[in-house]
């Protein structure tokens, strides 16, 4: 089991790397090169509606076939996205176009990852093992937030492409190397969200749409400190710096009880704070965003890892995907009505900030797992 630990954890590294030099990036992208943000807010509703129908596919397709498949497709998938990048239009059809690439790359990665990562993390005491996965791909993500930003401020995305597609294929190679049994799971979807822990799936969604947070802040970013992305890309790597020096004292706490609760909460609180200091002030806040994000990151793996209720991984990471694209498509869909890209921020605050009001007083007086 540690050899296919080393083997994830490889796979981890390199393939964080090469996405996020783009990934972190695309809102920015678009944004500076001409697309409005409702037009930006349109390719994440797209993205992530689609997102509903492919998660199903491909998770029959990993039963049927092999989740290495899934993988592949979507990094084909990614590499088209990109080479779609260098040569940017300004129509609707474009906008649908790499919607939908940047949604089966995102299940096809996703899905796949979290397939592999649930067949060598134990199901008790997962947060040990997960913590240096997540310093790998943290440290993964500070180098790639320079690197990507360093490129894009100096020369074109073409360069990126080419380091992202070449090393998305090599990141694979161990990956595939994993040895697991395919079972075949019959997809019952509706049968196995019955039996699904309820509290999961508010849990699941509220922390899913920090997701929509981060990625409107760089646009904030843009528009109210400077227009940069390298500026972008250290606030990025300041908050990941900041996770890896705080990982494993975390999950020696977390091992007694989990701080869902106060996490996303202290989560809440700052992404306000970014809100009103400004300048490079704000690198700061990321600083202390980066402590509270790994709580958050590390509260929300240890329900998923260890709170499976009776239902097997194929559902759980099904169900998980299902959860992360409703929640985030349902929350986009006020923003269309608001021009203030600060009160979308405000909105989507609010939107978690109720949830986990409900979570909380769901979770009381009960065990959570």
């Amino acid at each position: 089991m540690k050899r296919e630990r080393i083997k994830f954890n490889t796979f981890s590294f390199v393939s964080t790397f090469a996405r996020t030099i783009v990934e972190t990036f695309i809102s920015l992208f678009l944004f500076k090169n001409g697309f409005s943000i409702k037009e930006i807010l349109l390719f994440y509703l797209i993205e992530n509606f689609a997102a509903i129908f492919i998660s199903y596919f491909f998770v029959w397709l990993g039963e049927k076939a092999k989740y290495s498949v899934v993988m592949y497709i979507g990094i084909v998938a990614f590499i088209i996205l990109q080479i779609s990048l260098n040569f940017v239009s300004n129509s609707l059809w474009y906008l649908i176009l790499i919607s939908l690439l940047y949604s089966v790359f995102r299940r096809g990665y996703w899905l796949a990852r979290r397939f592999y990562i649930t067949n060598v993390i134990p199901q008790t005491n997962s947060t040990e093992v997960f913590s240096i996965t997540l310093i790998l791909s943290q440290i993964s993500s500070i180098l790639a937030g320079y690197c990507g930003a360093f490129f894009l401020d100096k020369f074109t995305i073409l360069p990126l492409t080419i380091i992202s597609s070449v090393l998305l294929f090599i990141s694979v190679i161990p990956l595939v190397r994993i040895k697991y049994k395919n079972t075949g799971t019959k997809i019952e979807l509706l049968k196995n969200l019955k039996q699904y822990d309820k509290r999961n799936i508010l849990a699941f969604s509220l922390y899913e749409l920090n997701n929509l947070i981060s990625f409107l802040f760089p646009i904030y970013i843009a528009l109210y400190i400077k227009n940069t992305y390298t500026l972008a890309g250290s606030i990025n790597a300041i908050s990941k710096f900041a996770v890896i020096i705080f990982i494993f004292v975390y999950g020696k706490i977390i091992k007694k009880k989990n701080h869902f609760v106060l996490s996303t909460l202290l989560s809440l609180l700052l992404y306000f704070s970014k809100l009103f200091f400004l300048n490079y002030f704000v690198l700061i806040i990321c600083f202390l965003e980066g402590f509270i994000g790994v709580m958050q990151t590390q509260s929300n793996n240890k329900i998923y890892f260890e709170n499976r209720n009776g239902v097997d991984v194929t559902h759980c990471n099904l169900l998980y995907n299902i959860i992360e694209s409703i929640a985030r498509s349902i929350a986009v869909i006020p923003l269309f009505f608001i021009d203030s890209i600060k009160i979308m921020i405000i909105i989507v605050i609010g939107i978690i900030g109720i949830q986990l009001l409900v979570y909380s007083i769901i979770k009381k007086g009960k065990k959570l797992n």
